[in-house]
């Protein structure tokens, strides 16, 4: 079994679902793990000649190629959001991806997103830059002790479901609003109050949590698989313990630490973490991005088809990468986050460079362009390997 984490260099949207998918094509019975976050990625998978392209959510990146998924207990899935998805995928794609979770994942339900979006719209030209899908509400519910697991929406029945949700948007919800400011002049709070809001979540999710198989992954049955590949939402600079972008983080591990967790429980080892980075960087929601410049002045680079101008969102930002330090200094300190972990002490630190294509295989550094071979060796000299997407991944 050859185990690898696909990851985020930067503030997401940097080509993990090439990555990922190109994995998930060449090697023999791999298995996706979403581990962090949940609907809020937004990882596209294209073939040109079969004039298909699809952005993926949930289902892994690489489904298309008949890999299955498995939703950690680390993930957060929106079984809401799920069904469209997965309705979307088999129809573009004309087969059912094949989706597992664990028991204990936590479910992002309509009250998370719906506070969610009334605490930035509260906020006005300070938002913290979300895309407005529940995930820090989720886990702000989570620690207050308002857990509601996958499993327990597939033992509950929809009135039990209905009963419950009730239940802790009376205990939690209504608190957490006033606390969030959301008030009565708030546009989300009427339906923070709307009952209909819970009959129509609990009747959707209690049909899409069919979509799921529930399953105990202990090394027995991950036995099955000969690669597991963990497919990393959001990037670095957005983790929740990076502190220097505070606030305007998301609200999981977006490195190596729960891909080392996952495998430390299960006797496993992380053979490779590689790390993902545009040419240029980008960045889609508020928040601080050095060398930020207009995406006119980086020679080359093109629409971007997935990242559309949102209300959550606005536009998406471009920058030119910093120093070279700066440059490798996020996956050093990836890597040396996670030393208290057996299964990521001997893990093979690469960073695949993507949109090379656009420019001129070179990268646009805040010193100006840097040919690709230049990285490369210094990536070398520290011990980290740089590719390509024409290369091996």
């Amino acid at each position: 079994m050859r185990n690898i984490a696909v990851i985020g260099k930067n503030f997401g949207d940097e080509g993990k679902g090439l990555a990922v998918a190109s994995l998930s094509r060449v090697g023999r019975k791999p298995l996706i793990i979403k581990h962090n976050g949940g609907a809020q990625a937004g990882h596209t998978v294209e073939d040109a000649e079969a004039a298909w392209r699809f952005v993926h959510h949930q289902i892994g990146a690489g489904a298309e190629y008949g890999t299955p998924t498995l939703f950690a207990e680390t993930f957060m899935p929106d079984l809401y959001q799920l069904g469209k998805e997965v309705a979307d995928f088999s129809q573009l794609l004309g087969f059912a991806p094949l989706l597992y979770s664990e028991k204990t994942a936590r479910v992002t339900t309509i009250d998370d997103v719906l506070l969610n979006m009334g605490a930035e719209a509260a906020r006005g030209d300070a938002r913290h830059g979300s895309c407005g899908m529940g995930i820090d509400e989720c886990v702000q519910r989570n620690r207050a002790g308002y857990v509601l697991s996958v499993e327990e929406v597939a033992l509950r029945s929809e009135t039990e479901l209905q009963r419950q949700l009730r239940w802790m948007r009376q205990a939690y919800t209504k608190e957490r609003a006033k606390s969030l400011g959301i008030d009565r002049g708030n546009p989300y709070f009427e339906l923070l109050e709307n009952d209909d809001v819970i009959q129509n979540y609990a009747s959707e999710v209690k049909a899409n949590i069919g979509l799921l198989t529930l399953v105990d992954a202990n090394r027995a049955w991950l036995a099955r698989f000969d690669h597991l590949l963990f497919e990393g939402g959001q990037g670095l600079l957005l983790d929740e313990d990076y502190e220097a972008y505070a606030p305007h983080l998301t609200s999981s591990k977006t490195g190596m630490h729960n891909s080392a967790l996952f495998l430390e429980k299960r006797g496993l080892t992380l053979d490779e973490a590689i790390y993902v980075t545009r040419s240029y960087v980008t960045r889609h929601g508020a928040g601080p991005l050095p060398c930020e410049t207009a995406c006119a002045e980086l020679p080359g680079v093109g629409a971007d088809l997935t990242n559309q101008p949102n209300e959550w969102q606005g536009t998406l930002r471009y920058a030119r990468h910093e120093s070279m330090d700066a440059f490798f200094a996020p996956v050093e300190r990836d890597k040396d986050s996670v030393q208290m972990f057996s299964s990521a002490r001997d893990t093979k630190l690469s960073i695949l460079i993507t949109h090379l294509n656009e420019t001129g295989n070179r990268l646009y550094f805040e010193e100006g362009g840097v040919s690709f071979e230049r990285v490369e060796r210094e990536g070398e000299r520290r011990g980290i390997g740089v590719k390509a997407p024409s290369d091996s991944v």
